[in-house]
């Protein structure tokens, strides 16, 4: 952020500008309002779609495991109706050992994509220019100074007083 009335570069926890006295808290307000927003709201719409995508992700991988679990419970079920074989009975084991490892898989892997930070670039919001001074069309018009007023005030009330002055002791 810089000032608006000097240009110099002030933080975005400053008061007031280091080298012009101005207030910058309501200038900072609008800054931030402005630019944060926008970016704000679009990585957590990005954030929200990205949860969605891990959910969805491992219900399918846990409706797969459930689904292999269910084969080889209905395979077993069949085994002891019909004593098929011993072949049988340890592929049903380990059809819903298996079914198990998809589910649990699909549950890790969603925690795993859930808790590591994103690879993507970070949003590059373009920064003010390298030169010290700001746009032209960005620059607010200029305050008075206190003090300037404070010495026309002055000037008025000394300049009545001063006439007088002059004009009394020549007559």
């Amino acid at each position: 952020m810089h000032c608006p009335n000097c240009g110099k570069t002030a933080t975005d926890g400053q008061q007031f500008c280091r080298a012009c006295g101005m207030s910058l808290e309501t200038v900072g307000k609008l800054v931030a309002k402005h630019t944060g927003s926008p970016a704000n709201v679009q990585a957590k719409l990005d954030k929200a779609e990205a949860e969605k995508t891990i959910v969805r992700s491992m219900f399918n991988w846990m409706i797969w495991g459930i689904l292999i679990v269910g084969i080889g419970l209905l395979m077993i079920v069949i085994d002891k109706s019909f004593a098929i074989g011993k072949w049988f009975s340890v592929l049903s084991s380990l059809l819903m050992l298996g079914g198990m490892g998809v589910a649990t898989g699909g549950v890790l892997n969603a925690i795993r994509r859930g808790t590591l930070p994103t690879r993507r670039e970070p949003i590059q919001i373009p920064g003010p220019p390298d030169t010290n001074e700001l746009p032209i069309s960005s620059i607010p018009a200029e305050l008075p100074s206190v003090t300037e007023r404070t010495t026309q005030l002055i000037a008025v009330e000394e300049a009545p007083t001063n006439k007088m002055m002059d004009t009394g002791p020549n007559e």
